[in-house]
């Protein structure tokens, strides 16, 4: 794995072939019996190694540790012949919360999902539509298995004359609003500072970001035991700081092992970018621009980089409403963005239908015209990026999810995955994400989605065949592990060559063991030789080989025996 260091706040990779490396993966298994586990490895990699490719003139080696190499990072890839890359779509599995308290409104909003003592936790907003405008409660969630999610009385804030009621609270006994929110899990944080809340007060409420109130806030940072009491801590007044237009108006930030420091996706209006030209004029923000990304780092919360807007390679610019960025549970080297894509006057319901679905309007805070949610449509997509780095790649252009055939999803700033806390995983073989559906209307709730483990993607061959090489990767196990499915015809096939791309002895391709079905976890062996313990260490290039078969994700991992 990769080692990072965060220098004056941001982030650069550094590699030393002359000493013993320590590959930190990080496991989650929530859900299904395990905890976060650190698992510590050491890899020798010989000097001579080093010498040898800095003398041929050879890239360094990709050391991707013993984490899942998911196919979504096409950077993995050196070449490719007769495959298809596939972006898979998800499957519902149902309403997760449904809005059903007085309390919680028709705009549910998750601001964060983490695991803490045994259990998973979601943070969300709940909005008090008695009043005419925003009014918004920071309420709790609580699951053990990511599935079914109950919502407990806390007993700290008065709605409507009870407080049997899930609202979370400050030490003074105040609502909190819609506000970033996520976990600490640093080794050495005290118990009652592990979950942590960034939000903007004028000492009387909390507001989700500073252009509230005319920008007469101060930005505070709020700490929890588990995320149902906050207290302000001290020292940490109006660290979070940035002069760009819109700043803060929806983002993550979470804790990167792989940085070592805290890292932020945040919003902003970037005037100087041009929208894709399939988007409408934005009638709420009428100066041009689009909603875009910067990255902020911080070891400490208490100083923070300066920010870096994001970028997103050659593709067209479009609205990004939440990046909803976080690395992946199964490979914290990937950044995996579930983003929501605004799309002003991109209208796909009727008056008709907007009638029926008794979409709310807002007040427009300028004094405007109400604000109409029947204009827009918002859909998500797939973005990736790694540590150190301010790029988005966009690996499908194509929506992630739609809005789907319930014309309720059709309705503006709907279809929200959580800013904190993407994906999860909910079985042997799958993984979860929440979504928000219904955005200011009565049927609004939170739906389940369910995907293949690690199958945001894949590379999918014919019946005929195709194959792809890999990058230079360090070997970094004693055997190959792939997460494919092949039809009853199809097979799956492995080389291990060299950096010039000659097949190694015993590993070639007439060498291996077909593979035949459908693994979350297969192991690939040669006519001679199952491990790879002769080859760990050097640098080589996985060449695979499939007919009627996806490959959604690879690693190298310690013999079990």
């Amino acid at each position: 794995m990769a080692r990072w260091n965060c220098v004056g706040g941001e982030t650069k990779e550094h590699s030393d072939f002359n000493m013993n490396l320590q590959l930190l993966t990080l496991d989650s298994m929530h859900g299904w019996g395990g905890r976060w586990r650190l698992r510590v490895a050491r890899v020798l990699i010989c000097g001579l190694i080093a010498s040898t490719c800095a003398s041929a003139g050879h890239a360094a080696a990709r050391n991707p540790g013993q984490d899942w190499q998911l196919l979504v990072d096409r950077s993995l890839v050196s070449s490719t012949k007769g495959l298809a890359w596939v972006q898979h779509e998800s499957q519902s599995a149902g309403v997760a919360l449904r809005s059903d308290r007085p309390w919680e409104g028709d705009a549910l909003y998750i601001s964060s999902i983490y695991y803490l003592d045994g259990e998973y936790r979601m943070l969300y907003r709940g909005l008090d539509v008695r009043v005419d405008g925003e009014s918004s409660y920071l309420c709790l969630a609580r699951s053990r298995d990511g599935i079914h999610w109950e919502k407990p009385e806390l007993g700290l804030i008065e709605f409507d004359g009870t407080r049997a009621n899930n609202i979370i609270a400050d030490a003074q006994g105040r609502r909190l609003g819609m506000c970033y929110t996520f976990l600490d899990p640093r080794p050495g944080t005290p118990a009652n500072e592990r979950v942590k809340a960034i939000a903007w007060t004028d000492g009387k409420r909390y507001y989700h970001w500073a252009r509230n109130n005319k920008g007469n806030l101060k930005m505070v940072l709020l700490a929890s035991a588990n995320g149902e009491v906050f207290q302000e801590m001290e020292g940490y007044a109006n660290t979070l700081r940035s002069d760009r237009p819109n700043a803060f108006d929806g983002g993550s930030i979470f804790w990167s092992a792989e940085e070592q420091c805290f890292v932020g996706y945040l919003r902003w209006w970037d005037e100087g970018a041009a929208p894709h030209p399939r988007s409408l004029q934005d009638w709420m923000i009428v100066h041009p621009g689009t909603r875009s990304v910067f990255r902020v780092t911080s070891k400490d919360l208490r100083s923070w980089s300066e920010a870096v807007p994001m970028s997103f390679g050659q593709t067209p610019r479009e609205h990004i409403y939440e990046s909803s960025t976080h690395p992946y549970f199964r490979s914290p080297q990937l950044y995996l963005a579930l983003a929501n894509r605004f799309n002003p006057g991109r209208r796909g319901i009727s008056d008709t239908e907007a009638l029926g679905l008794r979409i709310r309007t807002l007040p427009n805070s300028g004094g405007g015209p109400r604000y109409d949610f029947t204009r827009d449509v918002n859909d998500l997509i797939l973005m990736t990026t790694r540590p150190g780095t301010a790029v988005y790649e966009r690996p499908f252009m194509e929506a992630f999810m739609r809005p789907g055939v319930e014309p309720g999803n059709w309705g503006s700033r709907s279809n929200y995955a959580p800013q904190h806390g993407g994906l999860i995983r909910t079985g042997r073989a799958e993984m979860s994400f929440l979504v928000t559906r219904q955005h200011l209307q009565p049927g609004n709730h939170i739906e389940r989605r369910t995907l293949r483990l690690d199958g945001l993607t894949s590379l999918r061959a014919p019946y005929a065949h195709g194959e792809f090489t890999s990058v230079p990767l360090l070997c970094s196990g004693d055997r190959l592990e792939l997460n494919y499915s092949t039809s009853g015809v199809g097979e799956v096939q492995v080389e291990i060559q060299d950096e010039a791309g000659e097949a190694l002895p015993g590993f070639s391709l007439n060498d291996c063991v077909p593979l035949i079905g459908d693994r979350i976890s297969g192991g690939v062996a040669w006519k001679a030789e199952s491990s790879l313990r002769s080859l760990r260490g050097r640098s080589v290039r996985i060449r695979m080989v499939l007919s009627d078969a996806d490959i959604y994700s690879f690693r190298f991992a310690e013999d079990p025996r």
